[in-house]
């Protein structure tokens, strides 16, 4: 699915970039068909009512009945069976740009009990196609600032939601691993403040990837655009299976915001 770009970049150093101590040791990828979960109760109802009630937020009662979906917990654990050692997990994030499908299912409450060690686990979110980006960078603070040696990252997409959509989402997750012992290493930025046609130069790199936002810019035109449908994880997934030839840079843009997220992970499975 995904192939070398020919992008030729500046040589300049990509903009605030910063290591991450852990390195990148798994990185696996995961689309999902339609869920059979439901919300489809009272109590349900009654919350999505109760959430919406003087927000438009682009709340549809009628979605709640007709829904059928896949959880985030649900994703994560599919994913992520067989791929983990019983190594301890010290801290684990899950990003995502769309609300959890049933809000009484928490993926970080669960994963706690699921997740070999019991590690901290917490989301990020409210923050788009970039929810991964912070999601990283809080990830390199953590385990500089308490010495963890082992940390996941889990992206998801859900796409079927009591709310109006601006596009079709599909159901997926990325899990990204770091280790000590992990083989590529990764650098990853944040920029708040980014005009559309301010945007900085980035170092080469033999795989360039980019989010919709960027492409919708008309930025990079000759760089691999990660499929619309899957916001969140269809960056990241050309990091899985060692599909995309390293060093590989990944970024996207979030208009409304202004803000920029960047990504070079550099070395081998």
């Amino acid at each position: 699915m995904y192939r070398a770009s020919t992008t030729t970049l500046s040589s300049a150093p990509s903009p605030g970039l910063r290591p991450l101590p852990l390195r990148l040791a798994l990185a696996t990828q995961r689309e999902f068909g339609p869920g059979e979960r439901e919300i489809d109760v009272p109590e349900l109802h009654r919350y999505f009512t109760d959430l919406s009630r003087g927000h438009d937020i682009g709340f549809r009662p009628g979605r709640v009945a007709r829904a059928r979906g896949n959880p985030f917990l649900a994703m994560a654990r599919e994913l992520l069976a067989g791929q983990l050692s019983g190594e301890r997990i010290d801290l684990a994030i899950v990003a995502h740009a769309a609300p959890e499908f049933d809000p009484r299912l928490s993926a970080p409450v669960n994963l706690t009990a699921v997740l070999p060690g019991h590690p901290l686990v917490f989301s990020v979110s409210g923050q788009g196609s970039l929810a991964p980006f912070t999601a990283l960078r809080i990830a390199g603070s953590y385990a500089r600032r308490h010495d963890y040696r082992r940390v996941l990252v889990l992206i998801m997409d859900q796409g079927v939601t009591p709310y109006d959509l601006p596009d079709r989402v599909g159901d997926a997750a990325t899990a990204l691993l770091f280790e000590a012992g992990g083989r590529r290493t990764v650098r990853v930025g944040y920029e708040p403040e980014v005009a559309p046609d301010a945007l900085p130069e980035f170092e080469p790199a033999e795989t360039v990837v980019i989010g919709s936002g960027l492409a919708g810019l008309g930025a990079w035109p000759d760089a691999i655009v990660a499929p619309p449908e899957f916001p969140c994880t269809g960056l990241w997934a050309p990091l899985a299976g060692g599909t995309a030839a390293g060093p590989v840079l990944l970024a996207d843009y979030d208009p409304r915001r202004g803000a920029l997220g960047i990504c070079v992970v550099a070395g081998s499975d």
